[in-house]
């Protein structure tokens, strides 16, 4: 009995112990992404194009972010980040279109975390476009080169031979006319 007895704990160990091992269990579905989860890794990846010169490529994220997130807080600040990118000197030619995204991100009356910051960037925008149009109304200051400064100089000198020639052949024909 004894070795029956033996063979019988054995068995219930074994047997128990199995039941500790954990089952195969079906894998946890991952949770859907949200804004919240999701903004720091397309900000960042926005900021790491931006600080890489690939400026289309930074607006495109935070344009593919916005629409996969509408409505969220996160989203109704995607325009006044895709303005700051348009204003950026080495994309000049996005600085009206910047214009227009801050025009629209000021437009809305919803609480928005950058509106002063995008007031004042767009006052700042304003004057810059003012000042450079302004500028472009002046006409050219003509740039003097030392070759059309030497050639100036050399008609000046010209000039005065060709005068005192003049001169000079103006009293000889007063010396001839002048009766003996």
């Amino acid at each position: 009995m004894r070795g029956t007895a033996r063979k019988t704990i054995a068995a219930a160990l074994v047997l128990g112990g199995a039941a500790c091992i954990p089952s195969r269990s079906q894998p946890t579905a991952a949770p859907a992404p949200t804004a919240a989860s999701e903004w720091p890794r397309a900000f960042g990846q926005a900021a790491a194009d931006a600080r890489e010169s690939r400026l289309p490529a930074a607006d495109r994220v935070l344009t593919d972010f916005a629409a996969r997130f509408p409505g969220s807080p996160e989203a109704s600040e995607v325009p006044y980040w895709r303005a700051l990118l348009k204003l950026d000197p080495a994309n000049p030619a996005a600085s009206h279109e910047a214009l227009l995204i801050l025009d629209a991100y000021l437009a809305d009356t919803t609480p928005r975390q950058h509106r002063t910051e995008a007031a004042t960037l767009r006052r700042l925008q304003s004057a810059l476009e003012a000042r450079t149009a302004a500028l472009a109304a002046i006409p050219p200051a003509p740039v003097v080169k030392p070759e059309d400064r030497a050639k100036d100089d050399e008609i000046q000198r010209l000039r005065d031979d060709l005068a005192k020639a003049n001169a000079e052949l103006a009293r000889i024909k007063r010396r001839l006319a002048r009766p003996k």
